[in-house]
């Protein structure tokens, strides 16, 4: 007589992705070796492969990534198999560099200093604002006096680029002058 034998259901779990920092695309790297196979035969053989991809390429935490998954092995056909679908991964801030430079001034009695920054590490053709704290060493007349970055904001900025992708630390420094201050005098007066 004949029969049938119908593919046993079988379910594929355990597949992760791993964390990356911002880099501006939405690859993920897979890890299939930890895979899990729920209703899988003693001794059959059946594998599993996958790529994936983030949902976009921001930073964020707990970001879903979607398999794309490929099964194998000499038994593959006798399963009805359930691929996982999707994992998640996080995506951090790509920290960034930057020089100083920094205007010279006259001298108002303050500390304060107008900075900018070249920054460097930005993906591709992404740019950024930016807003930037800086003092002298002291609120003296001199030359090549030490300029320090305090604070910085980055804003969102041409090309897709977004502040929240990107971190950046203080304390860069730099040189400028502050000069005299004109000073004139009047009013005095003879008896």
């Amino acid at each position: 007589t004949t029969a049938n034998i119908t593919a046993k259901a079988l379910t594929i779990a355990g597949i992760t992705a791993s964390n990356k920092t911002y880099n501006g695309n939405t690859t993920a790297t897979i890890d299939a070796s930890a895979a899990t196979f729920t209703g899988l035969v003693d001794g059959d053989d059946v594998t599993v492969s996958a790529t994936g991809t983030f949902d976009n390429k921001n930073v964020g935490t707990n970001k879903t990534v979607t398999l794309t998954e490929t099964n194998a092995g000499d038994d593959v056909g006798n399963y009805s198999i359930t691929d996982q679908g999707s994992t998640t991964a996080n995506i951090t801030a790509k920290a960034l560099t930057a020089t100083a430079s920094a205007s010279n001034k006259v001298y108002d009695g303050t500390t304060t200093a107008t900075a900018t920054l070249t920054l460097s590490g930005l993906v591709g053709a992404e740019t950024l604002g930016q807003s930037v704290g800086a003092t002298f060493a002291d609120k003296n007349v001199a030359n090549a006096k030490t300029v320090t970055v305090n604070s910085i904001t980055l804003s969102d900025g041409d090309s897709g680029g977004l502040a929240s992708n990107y971190s950046i630390s203080t304390g860069q420094t730099t040189t400028a002058n502050i000069t005299a201050k004109a000073l004139t005098i009047a009013g005095i007066t003879a008896s």
